[in-house]
Order: structure tokens, then sequence, then C-alpha cells
């Protein structure tokens, strides 16, 4: 018989002082990678544009003066390069700041990251959002971060067809997130070293006086539950 095993994060903190302290640092942190996205973003990334411009310029008056085609060729592919480079810094900078959630609401960010991923990994990702407006900033951040953990687990470590999220906020000024996937579940070494992406997800829920319940079965799956307070810890 297949044994049903949960996992109920966080562990409570020893005082009030060491959560608000967490929770500072957790800001702080965010705070920093948002500041390091946008100058890679916007300094970084206009500075290779440019120059990849000027290389563009370069090889169309490199064929009007009839130079030899190997120039033209080395020219084009140092061209390659910068939109790698390019892609390179547009691929950091998401990775530090969900872009989404710079122009889009929470429920609008998962919905164009599961697409996003549904491509790329090949499976259904379906979404179900009921989000209100009057979700914060910091709350959004850490249910979109606990999301795209959980589903990069889904993914790469639980190898599901199918990933199912839904996302809302409640009547009793709750955000709920869940995240429920058909993979192989996670083995129970893992459960009980509390790997770092099960300790920055517990972190998140915890900082903001929420909670995470991980629920997983051997070959049935496993379901993320995240909920947070919208008003901050309580």
């Amino acid at each position: 018989m297949l044994k049903k095993q949960r996992l109920k994060l966080p562990v409570p903190c020893d005082s009030d002082l060491d959560a608000a302290l967490a929770e500072r640092l957790e800001q702080m942190r965010e705070e920093e990678r948002t500041r390091i996205a946008r100058e890679l973003h916007d300094e970084l990334g206009q500075l290779l544009t440019c120059v990849k411009l000027d290389f563009v310029s370069t090889v169309r008056r490199l064929r009007e003066l009839k130079s030899p085609g190997d120039v033209i060729d080395r020219v084009q592919s140092a061209v390659g390069q910068i939109d790698l480079g390019i892609a390179m810094v547009r691929r950091i900078a998401s990775g530090l700041r969900p872009p989404g959630l710079d122009h889009r609401d929470l429920g609008g960010a998962i919905e164009y990251e599961a697409r996003r991923m549904a491509v790329i990994a090949g499976i259904a990702i379906p979404v179900t959002t009921r989000v209100a407006d009057s979700v914060d900033a910091d709350t959004a951040t850490a249910a979109f971060r606990v999301f795209e953990e959980a589903l990069t687990n889904a993914i790469r470590h639980a190898h599901a067809s199918r990933i199912a999220t839904a996302v809302a906020t409640t009547s009793r000024g709750y955000l709920k997130l869940l995240v429920s996937d058909n993979g192989v579940g996670i083995p129970r070494n893992r459960l009980n070293r509390r790997s770092l992406g099960l300790i920055g997800m517990s972190e998140r829920a915890r900082t903001l006086g929420g909670t995470l319940r991980i629920t997983t079965r051997t070959g049935q799956g496993t379901r993320v539950l995240l909920t947070l307070p919208l008003e901050g810890p309580r």
C-alpha cells in the first residue's frame, strides 16, 4: 500500500524578533535582486543593444565598400555573439526579478509563466486565477517565487506530465496558491532533509505569517498549498 506523506511547513520561529529579522532580511534580498535585475536590463542590456546596432551598421557599410567576404562574416559572427549576450542578460535579470510582476498582476504573471513553461517542457499546465487587485508587492512576489519553485520541482524532479495551478484571494483575507502534479512524488529522504528549494518556500511563507503544506504520495504526485494573509503577518 502506498504510504501518504505529509509535510507541514514552516516550523514556528523562536521569537517575534527572529521572525521580524527574517522578514526584513528576505525583503532586503528581494530589493537587491530587483535593483541588480534592473541595472542588468537597463544598463548592460542597452549597452549591448547599442554595440549590436553599431556592428550591424558596420556590416552594411562593408558591403557597400565591397569588402572581402571573410571580413563581413567575422563581423556578422560578432553580431550573433552579442545577441547571445543580450539573451543571457535577459535570462539572468528574469531569474533575479520576475518580469511578469512588473507588468501584470499576480494572476496574470502566473498564467504567463505557466504558458511559457508549458511550451518549453511540452506538458499541460492549466491555471485557474481569482485574484483581487489588493495583493501587495511582497505577498505577490512570495507567491510567485513559491509557484516557480513548485513548477520547477514538478518538471525537473517529479517528471510530471500535467501540473495544475490555482491561485485565489478569499473573502477571509487570505491568498491561496495550489500547485498539484501527477509526477513520481517527493522521496521521503528529500522531505526529511528539507532541500534548499523546500526551505526557501517555507521561509517565504513564514516571514509573511503564512503556511506551506506539501502532501505527496509515491507515484501519485505532489500538492503544494501556500496560504498567506493579505494584510501581512498575524
